[in-house]
This record gives C-alpha cells, sequence and structure tokens, in this order.
C-alpha cells in the first residue's frame, strides 16, 4: 500500500462512525456520490456487528444504497457514449471498448450491490416497525417515506430491466405501505403513475388504466389545495389524461381484433409516458 493510500485509511480510521456519516451524506448533497459511497461504506463497516439486520442499520444501508445506485443513473450515458464513440466509417479502438466493457461491468456491480444493500434497508425498517409496534409506537412519516423508497428504487431498478412484474410488486408495495400509514396524496400520485407505467408495459391495459385513473384523482384533489407547484400538477394531469386516452384506444383496438397485448409491447408510445415529477 503506498503511503497516500495509508494516510488516506488513516483518515477513515480517525473518524468516528457518526462522523463518517455525516461526511458521506455532505458529499451526496455536493453530487458527490461514488465518494459518498466510500464514506456510507466505512460507517456500515464500522456500525454493524453481529446482527446485519439490527434496525439501527436501517438508514446506513438506505444512504449506501442510494449513493450507488444514483452514481450509476448519473454516470450511465457516459458509458454508453464512449462504447458508440467511433462514427460509420470508423470503429472504436480496441482500447475503448476494453475500457468501456470495464467500466460497464463495475457498474453492473455497483448496481447490484445498491440492491441488496435497498433489500438491507428495507428489512431493517420493517425490524424497526416491528420494535415500535411491539412498545406501542407508531412509525413516524419520515421512516415511511424512507421505507417505501426502498420499494420504489428497488421497483425503478426491476423496471429499468424490463422485469416489469417484479417492478409493479414492488411499486404496489411500496403504495401499500404508505397508505396504511395515512400518507397524503402527495407521497402518493407518483407511486401510482409509475405503478400504472409499469402494469402498461407489463401488457395489463386494463389495470394500468385504473390505475392511471387513481392518480389522476389525486392529481385533482392535490390541484384543489394548495400543496406543491401548480404548474408542474397541470402537466402532469394533462401527460396522464393522454396516456389513458391513448390506452383507452389501444384496448379498444385489441378487443376488435381479439389480439393480446404482449409484455413490452408499449414501448413505442414511451414518449407519451408521464414523467413522475410530482412528489415521492
Amino acid at each position: 500500500m503506498s503511503d497516500p493510500e495509508v494516510s488516506e485509511e488513516s483518515d477513515y480510521q480517525s473518524l468516528s462512525v457518526d462522523e463518517l456519516f455525516q461526511k458521506g451524506k455532505s458529499l451526496f448533497k455536493d453530487k458527490k456520490y461514488l465518494e459518498s459511497s466510500d464514506f456510507f461504506s466505512r460507517a456500515l463497516e464500522k456500525k454493524s456487528g453481529d446482527d446485519p439486520l439490527n434496525y439501527s442499520l436501517r438508514n446506513y444501508y438506505l444512504w449506501y444504497a442510494d449513493s450507488l445506485l444514483t452514481n450509476e443513473e448519473q454516470s450511465s450515458n457516459i458509458f454508453s457514449s464512449n462504447v458508440n464513440e467511433g462514427s460509420n466509417s470508423t470503429l472504436p479502438s480496441a482500447e475503448t471498448v476494453l475500457e468501456a466493457a470495464k467500466t460497464d461491468e463495475n457498474n453492473q456491480n455497483d448496481e447490484m450491490l445498491a440492491f441488496e444493500m435497498f433489500q438491507f434497508a428495507f428489512e431493517c425498517f420493517m425490524n424497526y416497525f416491528k420494535h415500535l409496534e411491539n412498545n406501542n409506537k407508531a412509525p413516524e412519516q419520515e421512516d415511511v417515506l424512507d421505507a417505501s423508497y426502498c420499494l420504489l428504487r428497488l421497483g425503478d431498478m426491476f423496471f429499468t430491466n424490463h422485469q416489469f412484474e417484479e417492478s409493479s410488486k414492488d411499486y404496489e408495495r411500496a403504495i401499500k405501505l404508505r397508505e396504511e400509514n395515512g400518507l397524503s396524496a402527495k407521497h402518493l400520485a407518483s407511486l401510482y403513475i409509475s405503478l400504472a407505467q409499469s402494469q402498461m408495459f407489463n401488457g395489463k391495459l386494463k389495470e394500468s388504466l385504473e390505475t392511471f385513473n387513481k392518480s389522476r384523482e389525486l392529481l385533482r384533489e392535490l390541484l384543489e389545495g394548495e400543496e406543491g407547484s401548480k404548474e408542474v400538477l397541470k402537466n402532469t394531469l394533462e401527460d396522464v389524461t393522454i396516456q389513458m386516452e391513448d390506452l383507452e384506444k389501444l384496448i379498444s383496438e385489441s378487443s376488435n381484433t381479439n389480439n393480446e397485448v404482449s409484455k413490452g409491447s408499449q414501448s413505442n408510445a414511451a414518449s407519451l409516458i408521464p414523467k413522475t415529477t410530482v412528489y415521492t
């Protein structure tokens, strides 16, 4: 190990668990996701004991997972552009291809690790909720949001990998958790949109239409209130309405021709999918 590496390792060791965690959060907020993941990893390593699912670890897993996945998401466009930098008349160099392949492999490893960390985080939150229940206490809204956020991100990863059945299940679990704990429309609308998208790409058009309708009701409820940006809400509501009209046509056409819609067959309608810009 070189002298700089020894010095860096010594710096890590000199910091307490809380100092490592707070430094990671500070770097995350500065959008230095890769650097922040190192600090979260070190904090988790110091904090964890014999029980990896102890509820005291819930936020450590959550922040570590989010830093890994956010870094992967922010870097994904760069990876693909390296491979495609050749034109029709020139191929990318062997060095470029090998470097891109290596980077992509590391990228996939980080995504897999993020997936596992979100799973651990969710289990820790569930253990924490059981602890609260045993003591006749209810979880705080922030904890419910964080626990369901784990499911949301797991669903996002399944969705990205075209595993729409699995993504739908995680979105449904996130919705159920928030509804059971009395969270408002502000924290439900975007989740219903994510679920509707997943159902649509899974070929379940009628279910998707019903879910989009639920999201539309929630958006209208928000518009009647005073929370959030009215312009964003109006634009999202308009997008949802357009998607519903498109789905109604597709359902009618498939009924008239007796054709079933296969999974993923809605990819040509990607440009019409409403963005989940309302609330998480």
